[in-house]
């Protein structure tokens, strides 16, 4: 399990560093998910996203919603975006969800689930 979760920082930081992302930026996602990683592993977090968004990262949603459209991998409202990014990646605060890099949408969603569960995911959220 621990090599598992070592390969797994690896790809992600190889990921990272090919992203325009800054040094202090990876560090500071790898210990803001540090402590959520073991939320949604990768298939409970892929259960929720082809329930979501079919598995597009790009996904808008035609239906709206008294706050907003639905958008991006996990199906986020602007809102409730911008109110995680400030508490765990503020340069996200104010980015369009179905226009951030995957890895971003994961931990942004392993953070909203690190804080209410599958709440936020009525539906799909039964899934996981």
């Amino acid at each position: 399990m621990h090599a598992r979760v070592g390969a797994i920082v690896i790809a992600l930081t190889a990921l990272l560093f090919a992203s325009s992302c800054t040094p202090e930026e990876v560090a500071f996602y790898l210990n803001a998910t540090d402590h959520v990683n073991h939320v949604l592993s990768a298939d409970e977090l892929k259960r929720l996203r082809d329930c979501e968004s079919t598995d597009n990262y790009a996904a808008v949603s035609l239906w709206t919603n008294p706050i907003g459209l639905y958008r991006g991998a996990y199906q986020f409202v602007q809102h409730t975006w911008d109110g995680v990014a400030e508490r765990h990646f503020p340069w996200l605060v104010g980015r369009d969800p179905a226009e951030v890099e995957p890895w971003w949408q994961d931990a942004m969603a392993r953070a909203l689930w690190s804080e209410r569960g599958r709440q936020p995911w009525p539906v799909c959220g039964l899934r996981v």
